[in-house]
């Protein structure tokens, strides 16, 4: 009698096991050709981590200053130790902050900022680090495009123009594309800019599946016309919980809904991620406007 537990007991295990492998083996090919968006919790901040199929990484902006640390964990996390690519939006404190920690602890392969100058310490502090570190900044080329990976293409579109004194309508605008799929990273642009990328560039251009809506849902931005254009199936917004902007604002939900677009927020929902195999998008978790529950999305 015990001989024959023990015999079921092992035949038990040996299944058990095997479908422990199998799990694991299916979850690696799952994850093998998929490119991830991690948008960061960094409270009324900004920053977004891009990780490649073939492991390239792109960072965009790393929040306030003292968000460095807490997104310079987030990278340790995911065993990255090289970054290729810094993208610092344009010179507020809210995105480009926390980007002197980062540049400090990690190989930098490549920094892009706008061509516009700032007089704060936080500013200042990143140059500083920047030179530090025997690196120099590379002024986007818009309408540029760059192969940046197999079939991962940016494509830089704006600045625009000379935008004075508002720093937010400088904010770096590129669009990064993997097979049929397309994500739009906007930064704080403002209405004033989004109207300048539909008179230059084609709808087809700014349209994409992902749209990182600009200025933490500010109804500054996410203008009713830029969305028709850009007409996203899911929506980002990086912003802390009761923050003392209000954001994001009401007007930019709606119109975000009423583009029946997934919405997905940092203050409600933490640091969120979006996975693509070039073909469909899914996430980590249920867009904060759809309480179905379902994870993958068309």
């Amino acid at each position: 009698m015990k001989s024959t537990n023990k015999l079921k007991f092992t035949s038990l295990l040996i299944l058990l096991l095997f479908v422990v492998f199998f799990t694991l083996t299916a979850c690696e090919k799952s994850l093998s050709g998929v490119l991830s968006i991690h948008m960061i919790d960094v409270g009324q901040g900004e920053s977004i981590l891009i990780i490649t199929p073939n492991n390239k990484t792109i960072l965009i902006d790393a929040g306030e200053q003292s968000e460095g640390r807490r997104v310079k964990a987030y990278l340790t996390k995911n065993r990255i130790n090289k970054i290729d690519l810094i993208i610092g939006t344009h010179p507020h404190s809210d995105h480009i902050g926390g980007l002197s920690e980062i540049i400090k602890n990690f190989e930098v392969e490549k920094i892009i900022m706008p061509k516009k100058l700032h007089t704060s310490a936080t500013f200042e502090k990143l140059l500083t680090t920047i030179e530090s570190k025997g690196l120099t900044i590379s002024t986007p080329q818009q309408n540029k495009l760059v192969e940046f990976d197999e079939n991962i293409k940016l494509h830089f579109l704006g600045p625009i123009k000379d935008y004075g004194d508002n720093l937010n309508l400088w904010s770096i605008v590129f669009r990064l594309d993997y097979m049929d799929k397309s994500f739009l990273f906007t930064g704080d642009i403002e209405e004033e800019a989004e109207i300048d990328l539909i008179n230059t560039y084609d709808k087809a251009v700014l349209r994409a599946n992902v749209l990182n809506v600009g200025h933490h849902g500010s109804n500054t931005s996410t203008s009713k016309q830029f969305l028709d254009y850009v007409n996203p199936e899911i929506a980002l917004i990086s912003l802390g919980n009761d923050n003392p902007y209000g954001h994001p604002h009401r007007e930019v939900i709606k119109r975000l809904e009423e583009a029946s677009a997934f919405i997905y927020r940092t203050d409600l929902q933490g640091t969120v991620i979006l996975l693509s195999d070039g073909i469909e998008i899914w996430s980590n978790q249920v867009p904060s406007n759809k309480k179905d529950s379902f994870q993958k999305l068309p």
